[in-house]
């Protein structure tokens, strides 16, 4: 048999795509028979999609993954997808819930696409593939740097280029492996695209608006979306001055509180989750075959991902720093001689805030005089949990404690930023960069 070529697999996805519109959803009134995204090459196994018969009203049913053209008949994929269309319409004929079992792989006469050692470890090709866009975006490193001292005032870390450098590489099959597991690049990975650093934002707003969320501290720098309930990921840079500290996440439709991440780089953290979703006991359903290949490709990464935290590690005077959490965030470390509070608990302070308003005044006049005098700490937390309570009458009190904390610890990148964000804090959108097929933003 001849050897298969790149031109045989993409015309047998291109076939297979185009009959996949046509044939699916397959809908009855008690069941439907979904394959929601066109098949997908997998080297070694051939065409590979995912199916899911499930009820109408519960959406409860049988998932499976299935190759329906094995690797070895890609040059006959029509005679292939002819039989499989012929096994749906018997199926159609007699009735979905009729015609299938638990089995989806028996009923539509399909292989399992099952995980094995080796199955995505890279061949020569890929290699190539991933250090290109690894040497691509370290390239692009420095300018990019530049932009983020420029805009932000914040040293941006090497490692930045390693999480750049991997969704750059990525094929259509770990792509799909992102999605599953609902993450993908955002905030300022803008600018390690293409163009990235010509983009304008509309109406020339300031780019330190692009991903910030009404209740989101200063300190974080938006690097990633989630999948649900406005979760966000992004550097935690508890000094302007210092490396990010840490990773951090945010849901801002849900609690919009913000939590440190454990691994240190946001390519760590997705590592973290792709583990996660792969070794999860309390999942009935096998993992996605796309997460295996996603979590390889992550893997391949992870020795430049530690080789450039080595060179911008978090700062040392920052690990064991004190902290006073706040209403909405696990808080920003404090210098010695910041200060303290007498009302450390977050919980007791916002009782105060929402019962004993009068109370609440004398704090801050408390604070704003404490900071004047050198010791910030409560001004800059009260400051963060008035700005995450985000109430109409605490606004100005927030943004004045905040501009006052920040500048006396000598923070002002985070100063300017919050002013940025309060003049613009009621924008419909968080995406404030025009689309970059647009030649000028429009008004």
């Amino acid at each position: 048999m001849p050897a298969m070529t790149p031109e045989d697999i993409d015309a047998a996805r291109s076939l297979a795509s185009a009959r996949w519109e046509e044939w699916f959803p397959i809908e009855q009134p008690d069941a439907t028979l979904a394959s929601w995204d066109p098949p997908l090459y997998v080297r070694g196994l051939g065409l590979v999609a995912s199916f899911h018969l499930y009820a109408p009203t519960t959406y409860k049913g049988p998932h499976a993954q299935l190759v329906v053209v094995p690797a070895a008949r890609i040059d006959a994929a029509a005679d292939a997808l002819d039989e499989l269309k012929a096994t749906l319409d018997r199926a159609r004929a007699a009735g979905l819930v009729a015609a299938f079992g638990d089995d989806l792989k028996d009923t539509l006469k399909l292989a399992a696409a099952e995980p094995r050692p080796g199955l995505f470890a890279p061949d020569e090709a890929t290699v190539a593939r991933r250090a290109a866009a690894l040497a691509e975006m370290e390239a692009r490193f420095d300018a990019v740097a530049a932009r983020m001292r420029e805009v932000y005032g914040l040293r941006l870390p090497r490692y930045m280029a390693t999480f750049a450098a991997l969704w750059r590489s990525l094929d259509d099959v770990e792509r799909k492996g992102a999605e599953r597991l609902g993450r993908g690049p955002g905030g300022i990975m803008l600018w390690f695209e293409d163009d990235g650093l010509a983009r304008r934002t509309l109406r020339d707003l300031d780019p330190r608006l692009e991903c910030r969320f009404r209740c989101d501290p200063p300190e974080l720098v938006t690097v990633m979306w989630g999948d649900s309930d406005g979760l966000h990921y992004g550097l935690w840079y508890d000094d302007p001055a210092d490396p990010p500290t840490c990773v951090a996440h945010n849901y801002a439709r849900d609690s919009a509180e913000t939590w440190r991440d454990e691994p240190p780089t946001p390519l760590a953290v997705l590592a973290a989750l792709a583990h996660e979703r792969l070794h999860d006991p309390y999942n009935d359903e096998p993992p996605s075959l796309w997460v295996y290949a996603f979590a390889e490709a992550v893997a391949w990464f992870s020795d430049a991902d530690a080789a450039a935290l080595a060179l911008d590690p978090p700062a040392a005077r920052w690990r064991s720093a004190p902290r006073i959490p706040t209403i909405g965030t696990f808080g920003p470390a404090l210098p010695e001689g910041a200060g303290s509070l007498r009302v450390g608990d977050p919980h007791a302070r916002l009782k105060v805030y929402r019962e004993q308003p009068q109370r609440a005044r004398a704090w801050i006049a408390a604070a704003l005089r404490d900071c004047a005098l050198g010791q910030p700490a409560a001004a800059l937390t009260f400051g963060l949990d008035l700005h995450w309570l985000d109430r109409d009458d605490t606004r100005a009190d927030a943004l004045e404690l905040l501009v006052c904390a920040y500048e006396a610890l000598g923070r002002r990148a985070h100063a300017e930023t919050i002013k940025v964000h309060y003049a613009h804090r009621d924008l419909a959108s968080v995406g404030v960069y025009a689309p970059p097929e647009s030649p000028e933003p429009p008004e």
